[in-house]
């Protein structure tokens, strides 16, 4: 089941956007979310937080036409953005989209919900946001990328290191290579096919792949 979740935060179009909302088997939202979500046409089924970021009339209208509205108190450790991962997982996803995990005010926030899908590795779980789709590879694994040629592809270490790097069908090619946190060597690589794929050995990637021809 793919459930998508909007956070809080600002959401800019894109094809990535549309494609994953036309294949949601479920709509979530955290806080402020919700609000997205109506911008975007769906009315998420799930609203959850401590609803300090939502119009509280638009709350209200969201029970009453049927969300199932879950309160938060605001003295938690979790952020709302976990909580509606969690509750992804509890009903069930096979796969999840976070949408709205990354503009915003907040840089922090954008952070943390990059670091989150360290914690959700178990599922399939990306991050969209206008041109731009983040996931995260953990090794040992490979995984696929499907664009168009120019594509950009970045490759950013999450661990301290990451080893046994091999790539096809990108414009820098790595062949055994190993990226270190804290430095950008595999920021802007590019794709010269429609498909190209990045294996490792050890370690945690994160990776984000931008249409070139949406951000141009």
């Amino acid at each position: 089941m793919h459930v998508v979740v909007f956070a809080g935060g600002t959401l800019r179009p894109g094809t990535a956007v549309a494609e994953a909302l036309s294949t949601a088997d479920l709509v979530l939202a955290a806080d402020g979310g919700a609000a997205a979500a109506l911008q975007y046409g769906y009315r998420p089924a799930v609203v959850l937080g401590d609803f300090d970021s939502l119009d509280p009339l638009l709350l209200e209208d969201l029970a009453i036409h049927g969300s199932d509205i879950i309160r938060l108190s605001p003295h938690k450790d979790e952020t709302d953005t976990e909580l509606a991962l969690l509750e992804a997982h509890k009903r069930g996803a096979t796969r999840i989209t976070l949408l709205g995990a990354l503009g915003g005010t907040r840089i922090e926030h954008t952070l943390a919900n990059i670091f989150l899908l360290t914690s959700f590795s178990d599922i399939p779980t990306r991050i969209i946001d206008g041109p731009s789709i983040c996931w995260l590879l953990t090794g040992p694994d490979t995984t696929a990328i499907t664009g168009s040629a120019g594509d950009y592809l970045s490759l950013i270490p999450l661990t301290p290191t990451v080893t046994g790097i091999h790539t096809t069908d990108l414009a820098y090619p790595l062949h055994g290579a190993t990226l270190r946190l804290g430095t950008p060597r595999g920021v802007s690589n590019e794709l010269i096919r429609a498909e190209a794929t990045v294996s490792i050995d050890q370690g945690m990637l994160l990776l984000i792949s931008t249409r070139r021809q949406e951000v141009e």
